[in-house]
């Protein structure tokens, strides 16, 4: 009986550990793709102007504009111009 409990308490813990490994990819490869079409955008959007909001970005990437909002916050290339409300150029 005490073995049955601690192989089903390992089973419990190993399956947890996956669940967390398999969100925690998702999530990382969900941003990574984010972050590669916005900066895909800004890449191909590059004339004179430098600097983007939320919504245009949205709008070119088919992003939601929160989603937008969360990658470029942590994303190490793209900055938020402290000037502008919701404006974000490359660093």
């Amino acid at each position: 009986m005490k073995q049955e409990i601690i192989i089903g308490v390992s089973v419990a813990v190993a399956v947890g550990i996956v669940i967390v490994i398999k969100v925690w990819l998702y999530n990382h490869l969900k941003f990574k793709m984010d972050e590669s079409s916005i900066l895909n955008f800004f890449e191909e959007s590059s004339d004179d102007y430098k600097l983007y909001s939320t919504e245009t970005i949205s709008v070119g990437t088919d992003i939601n504009m929160s989603r937008v909002s969360d990658v470029c916050s942590k994303s190490k290339v793209i900055n938020r111009i402290a000037k502008e409300k919701e404006s974000w150029c490359l660093k």
